[in-house]
């Protein structure tokens, strides 16, 4: 043979080109010739098999890989083995000690980077934080005398939140690669956290009771879902290319999630806004309610607010709009602890997610009782005004032999009168309206003793009960706990 055979000692030369494709194979399948090789000739015979196709495309890849990590050429190694795991989903080729030789080269480390599973900081962080998100929202869930529809909404949030954080964990140590199916796992929430947070805030605030025709606000979610079940149908190695090519690219249908997600986090942190916002300008509102939830429907809102912000800012850094990564580390800052604030003010202060049974506002229905009642609107108003300032100013239920007869001589006005409007404007009765502000005077005290030396008996007599018994039970009925747990929870939310 020419200068090219490959026989006895004779060496080939660095020329296959009049070698059949069968040929070349043939030769990486004989031990003997492969060891008579030179590198530089095995790398020319596997780009000649794998330009044309012939053979063992993975097989090849892999093989080319190691030839040029011998060779010292990280580049080339590095653009071999991505095609052998794109093809293979086996990352344990990174950790083959065959690649010593580049171990170090920027290629192979951001290959390294980009590809091999390993727990690091952010994904131990993301992943706790999801863990206590949805052991709070068990806890949350398993308590009683709750609002149940409160509890389900601001619950749905936080568990949704929790699942997304354990999906990032995934993401931030490229287990996501090892586990393909949870491709997209997390992205039917995506247009759920707006409406959630919303009715949960017109819950609380006004006593809002959904009904079928919110339902249109699923509607964004089921068209999203139908969009993605495509993506849910694929084989673990359609996901797993899908995956490789989302740390290279950003698709158009990413984008357009990106964006649309903006838009209704903006739309609904602006009905929140306008909720509150109308709160504030019915006079005498606010007054009549818990201090601790006049704080949560404040902090509701500015978290919800600094949520949409920190999104619309990560939201630019996903679709390659701009490459600032710090912005993406707020948005993990916030959640983590919007997450932690959220579960431990719902597990320790429950009467902050309750509803307002007690609801300040009351009711647009007229009980029956009061139907052919001679009280006017005008009157009404009159002297709902003057009850709450006698309740806020005056603090009359500090009197501990506060009766209705009493509290009517005071307004001006008969016990009939005084009891409807009690139950039009404030949709109680007498006796729960003056528990409802000796508890909200109590709690108000705790909260103030910082020193925690009061002892309850003494509080119990300073907001006018005649008894620990009484006060108890009354505490209890509001506040979903005892004094003395309610106590424990503020030295817990302290530490």
């Amino acid at each position: 043979m020419s200068n090219a055979t490959i026989s006895g000692e004779e060496r080939p030369s660095a020329t296959f080109g009049f070698l059949s494709k069968k040929s070349l194979d043939s030769i990486l399948k004989n031990q003997e010739l492969r060891d008579s090789l030179k590198r530089v000739e095995l790398i020319k015979i596997h780009e000649t098999l794998l330009s044309s196709k012939a053979g063992d495309s993975v097989f090849v890849n892999k093989a080319l890989a190691i030839l040029y990590s011998d060779n010292s050429n990280a580049e080339k190694a590095s653009k071999h083995i991505k095609k052998y795991i794109r093809y293979t989903q086996d990352l344990s080729i990174l950790n083959d000690h065959v690649f010593s030789g580049i171990k170090g080269e920027a290629p192979y480390d951001n290959l390294i980077k980009e590809y091999k599973p390993q727990v690091n900081f952010l994904a131990i962080i993301h992943a706790l934080t999801g863990v206590i998100g949805i052991f709070m929202v068990i806890i949350l869930f398993a308590k009683r005398n709750l609002d149940r529809t409160s509890v389900l909404l601001i619950g749905s949030f936080i568990l949704f939140n929790s699942l997304f954080m354990l999906h990032i964990s995934l993401f931030v140590s490229n287990y996501n690669l090892k586990f393909p199916h949870s491709f997209y796992i997390s992205t039917p929430f995506s247009f759920l956290y707006g409406p959630l947070l919303y009715f949960y805030f017109k819950r609380v605030v006004q006593n809002y009771k959904l009904s079928l025709k919110d339902s249109i606000h699923l509607v964004p979610t089921i068209l999203l879902i139908m969009w993605l079940i495509p993506n849910y149908s694929l084989s673990g190695t359609e996901k797993f290319q899908l995956l490789l090519d989302n740390t290279q690219s950003v698709s158009i249908g990413r984008k357009v999630i990106v964006v649309l997600k903006v838009l209704s986090l903006s739309f609904y942190a602006l009905g929140i806004y306008n909720i509150y916002k109308n709160k504030e300008e019915k006079r005498g509102v606010k007054k009549l309610e818990f201090k601790s939830r006049v704080i949560w429907e404040r902090s509701i809102m500015i978290i919800f607010f600094g949520y949409a912000l920190v999104y619309v800012l990560h939201g630019t850094v996903v679709v390659r709009f701009i490459e600032y990564q710090p912005f993406t580390y707020l948005k993990t800052v916030f959640m983590i602890t919007m997450i932690f604030y959220m579960a431990l003010m719902s597990g320790l202060r429950p009467e902050i997610i309750m509803n307002a049974n007690n609801n300040s506002e009351g009711s647009d229905k007229l009980p029956i009782k009061y139907e052919k009642s001679n009280l006017t609107q005008s009157l009404s108003n009159e002297l709902k005004e003057k009850l709450i300032e006698l309740l806020i100013n005056d603090k009359v239920y500090k009197n501990n032999n506060i009766n209705l007869e009493l509290l009517s001589e005071m307004l001006g006005t008969t016990r009939h009168n005084t009891s409807q409007v009690i139950n039009e404007h404030f949709g109680m009765s007498f006796y729960d309206l003056v528990n409802h502000f000796r508890i909200i005077e109590a709690v108000d005290i705790f909260d103030k003793d910082k020193k925690r030396n009061l002892n309850i008996i003494e509080v119990a007599y300073e907001v006018g009960y005649n008894n620990k018994v009484t006060f108890n039970k009354a505490f209890k009925k509001h506040m979903n706990q005892t004094p003395s747990s309610y106590i424990r929870s503020l030295h817990l939310a302290k530490v």
